[in-house]
């Protein structure tokens, strides 16, 4: 492990992959893939990896052309720095949006779960703080911290997914095979949404001490995350079948606190679902705060990270109480990732990716 330095080796790029992406995601896609392909769901999860892989490959080969650059410096190089301005402002945006959606549906689960009389904005900026303050000290700071909540989130949530396994219907998931083609095909896309976080590794090469292994080790990374989602796709929709689930706001919530643990030796399964869930959403916050700020930094060059922080989380945290229910909250998640989402994962890092061999770097 690296001290002061600001780097970081690779095992804590793959734990800083897995946190950023795994979270709220996960909780809505069997009932997202369910709506799409049915019994076929756990499909979609598969063609969304091999997806997600590609764009992986695609984003860590970009970053491999200017190990030492940020996204607005080598964007600069290879289209003129009015349109980095441009995209590096997008980027922020996506970030922003993605952050504000991800902590309203944490705050609408808390809210039902756990605090139904607290007021959620004030849980939310509590939660927002607490992100904001892990964000101001280094990108180092953060993948030691990876490597300690990596374990926090899913060694719950495997115990839980191991032990329900054994006790659901696989019946529910045949027959196999039977979505059409161009259903599955567009399924598939808009289950991608699942893995929103890899565009993140646009910016982490200036920061790795091998930035040569991150692209091998980043897809592996999506790869286990791939194996994760698709098994549990596949259990909870075994155990509530595709009528069920589709009247499930939250079902891998529901799969975890109605799975009995052997021996009893968790008395309340709620604290240990949500401890799990809050570790997510805090990596998922932190992550967007400490990548947006910098991107801001970048290209103000001068002022403190800390108070470029302070604004994006003012602005996470407004934007999070804009949506009135949670019908809004999918709606315009929707929307952010056909727009924003689909752009930075895809579009944007293969056109920067061609820009960039074509002019032989």
């Amino acid at each position: 492990m690296l001290w002061a330095n600001d780097k970081i080796t690779i095992r804590q790029l793959q734990a800083l992959i897995i946190i950023n992406i795994f979270g709220t995601g996960v909780i809505i896609l069997p009932r997202l893939t369910a709506e799409h392909a049915n019994q076929d769901g756990w499909i979609l999860v598969i063609l969304a990896t091999i997806l997600a892989c590609f764009c992986m490959f695609v984003i860590s080969s970009l970053g491999r052309c200017f190990p030492d650059k940020s996204f607005y410096e080598y964007t600069s190089i290879l289209v003129s720095k009015p349109i980095a301005l441009v995209l590096s402002l997008l980027f922020v945006i996506r970030l922003i949006f993605h952050m504000s959606l991800t902590l309203r549906i944490f705050l609408e689960i808390v809210g039902q779960s756990m605090l139904p009389t607290s007021p959620f904005w004030v849980t939310g900026l509590l939660l927002l703080m607490v992100s904001a303050y892990g964000a101001s000290k280094g990108y180092e700071t953060r993948a030691r911290l990876a490597e300690i909540l990596i374990f926090i989130i899913f060694v719950p949530i495997t115990l839980v997914f191991a032990v329900a396994a054994f006790n659901v219907d696989y019946s529910n998931i045949l027959p196999i095979f039977d979505t059409p083609s161009p259903v599955l095909a567009r399924g598939g896309l808009l289950t991608l949404s699942a893995f929103a976080g890899i565009e993140l590794v646009l910016m982490v090469n200036p920061y790795i001490t091998n930035y040569k292994r991150v692209r091998s080790a980043s897809i592996k990374a999506v790869v286990f995350l791939g194996i994760v989602m698709t098994l549990i796709t596949v259990v909870t929709i075994a155990r509530f079948g595709i009528y069920d689930i589709n009247n499930q706001m939250w079902p891998v919530i529901q799969m975890m606190d109605t799975t009995n643990l052997p021996g009893a030796f968790v008395q309340n399964q709620g604290v240990l679902i949500m401890s799990f869930f809050i570790i997510s959403v805090f990596a998922i916050v932190n992550a967007g705060l400490f990548f947006s700020s910098l991107i801001l930094k970048s290209i103000v060059k001068k002022g403190n990270h800390s108070w470029y922080v302070l604004f994006c989380m003012l602005l996470t945290f407004f934007a999070s109480l804009y949506p009135q229910n949670m019908v809004e909250v999918y709606i315009h998640s929707e929307r952010v990732f056909l727009t924003f989402g689909l752009s930075f994962m895809v579009v944007v890092p293969t056109i920067l990716l061609i820009v960039a061999k074509g002019r032989r770097f």
